[in-house]
């Protein structure tokens, strides 16, 4: 049996199920690099707990970027909508602090 093969976007989850931010975060620039393109927006989201947790002080920075991204990318949002997430973000930052 061989090495198994590389793959990035299943290193990528494992890492972020694990909660291993930089390992996370070197993997997603590999990927984006690979596919020429940002990571997809839900793998995105799912850093925000790992930085609100382990550096609360970049915490509202990347979630401000990830809020532009996810406005540029929704199409046309509701309010509802925009509230919905915005509180999910809101609670990731009282978790972290």
């Amino acid at each position: 049996m061989g090495p198994r093969p590389w793959r990035p976007a299943s290193e990528l989850e494992g890492a972020l199920q694990r909660g291993d931010l930089r390992h996370a975060m070197s993997l997603a620039e590999e990927l984006r690099i690979e596919r020429g393109r940002p990571i997809d927006l839900d793998t995105a989201e799912r850093f925000l707990p790992l930085i609100a947790q382990r550096s609360p002080a970049e915490y509202d920075a990347w979630a401000v970027r990830w809020l532009t991204r996810w406005l540029a990318e929704s199409g046309a949002p509701t309010i509802d909508q925009l509230t919905q997430v915005v509180e999910r973000l809101a609670t990731h930052a009282q978790a972290g602090r």
